[in-house]
């Protein structure tokens, strides 16, 4: 901490750190728009209205999630599927949960429920990263500020991209290829954190094992490559623990 920081008071780091929530995401769903565009002409295409496409961010908040269930309604799904298919494809979001969880233990109830409602992968992204800076983020109105600068910048953001991609869908070239943005944008998001070798080989287990299990029904791939991931990260973990407390003893 600087000595500048030093002369700041606690409603000045509070502040400022909603402005780099804000900051952060404002890259984030810049760099979504052509996945954002996308998604919204894949929902302009179907038969649900449009109004009832865009409203699906507010209550779902996870693109391919959207996706999903506005293409089930269209092709006439059962209420219970659509929700279904929603929570299996959002169950990667209990790891997210899990990972932040320590950092949000002296929030209250209803700010825990807000940043549970604001948990998408570029949210988790942003807030993982400044969680795991040298200062955790600093205290916990300052985490807080980021958290929901940087969640409701990407709600509003999303929002936004869906609604222009819905409405002017039909416009946009077929050579376009949107296709591209959707795991570059992930890739992007991913590489930040890969900090040692537990985190490079959790992300390597991760991709190959989705990969493989792309063909699974109901993006329950996603789901495997993500535990599998998980899996092999604890076990390097592990290793490289035993490793330096059999240096320490020897």
């Amino acid at each position: 901490m600087t000595a500048a920081d030093l002369l700041l008071t606690e409603g000045d780091r509070v502040r400022a750190a909603r402005r780099a929530g804000i900051r952060a995401a404002a890259v984030i769903v810049a760099s979504y728009i052509p996945f954002g565009v996308a998604a919204g002409a894949a929902m302009g295409a179907t038969s649900v209205e449009p109004w009832l496409s865009i409203l699906t961010s507010p209550i779902i908040f996870a693109g391919a999630a959207q996706i999903a269930a506005v293409q089930l309604l269209h092709v006439g799904a059962a209420l219970g599927i659509v929700v279904l298919t929603v929570a299996v494809i959002n169950a990667r979001h209990l790891l997210y949960s899990a990972a932040l969880a320590p950092h949000l233990a002296d929030w209250t109830t209803p700010q825990r429920l807000g940043a549970a409602f604001l948990l998408a992968d570029p949210v988790y992204a942003l807030a993982a990263a400044r969680y795991d800076s040298a200062d955790a983020g600093g205290g916990m109105r300052e985490k807080r500020a980021f958290y929901f600068g940087a969640g409701l910048t990407c709600l509003v953001g999303w929002t936004a991209l869906l609604a222009v991609g819905i409405v002017a869908g039909g416009f946009i070239p077929d050579w376009v290829p949107f296709e591209l943005a959707i795991p570059l944008t992930f890739l992007l998001l991913t590489l930040p954190l890969i900090k040692n070798r537990a985190g490079l080989v959790a992300f390597a287990i991760a991709g190959i094992v989705a990969l493989v299990a792309n063909t699974l029904p109901l993006g329950v791939g996603l789901m495997v490559g993500a535990v599998a991931g998980v899996v092999a990260g604890v076990v390097v973990l592990n290793l490289a623990d035993r490793d330096t407390t059999e240096a320490v003893d020897a």
